[in-house]
This record gives structure tokens, sequence and C-alpha cells, in this order.
């Protein structure tokens, strides 16, 4: 097999898994990542750990669930502060109009 280059794709079939396992490694090492297929469809891919440890990275940078994980958090401190049941009384028992003024005035911090 030729020297793969960092934009080529390298397939191998399973079968060469086994017997072939340090030259797909030294493959992987020198591309980035191999491709193995099945039949001639692609099965799995054998990734290098800096590539790996990349994509990892990077998925985690994008996750869209952090920041709502942290917005989630700081709403449950505030629910966990000693004085949240009293506060959520009056909230419960608060007029609409009231519940409104509260929302603007809360919106109109939050722009600062």
């Amino acid at each position: 097999m030729g020297s793969p280059t960092k934009s080529e794709a390298v397939t191998r079939p399973a079968a060469d898994v086994k017997g072939h396992w340090r030259d797909i490694v030294d493959e992987v090492n020198a591309v980035g990542e191999v491709v193995v297929t099945s039949y001639n469809r692609p099965e799995v891919v054998v990734l290098s750990m800096e590539r790996y440890a990349k994509l990892k990275k990077d998925a985690t940078a994008r996750d869209p669930l952090t920041a709502l994980r942290a917005e989630f958090d700081r709403e449950l401190a505030a629910l966990r502060q000693q004085d949240a049941p009293k506060r959520l009384r009056k909230a419960f028992a608060s007029t609409p109009a009231a519940i409104a003024k509260a929302a603007n005035a809360a919106a109109g911090r939050r722009k600062r």
C-alpha cells in the first residue's frame, strides 16, 4: 500500500484488522483515521488518539446542553435559598399585572 496523505480516505477490509493491526495503526497515525469495511460497506472508523481528543473537545465545546444545564443550575440554586418558599408563595399570590411588572423589571436588569 502506498503512503497515504492526510486528505485521502483510507479503507481496509475487516479481515485485515486481526492480521495487520500494526499496519492499520501506522496508517491511522499517518492519516488520522482508517475506515474498516465489511463486505465493502463502512463498518467502523479507527481514529488516532489526537484526532479522537480533538473531536471530543470540539463536541463538548459546541454542546448546546452545556448552556442549558448552567441556566438550570442557576435557577435551581435560587429555589434552594432559605427564603425561596416565601418568595414562591408571594409570586403565586400575585396578580397578572404584578407578575408582568416584575418580569419587565427583571428583563430590564438583564439588558444592563
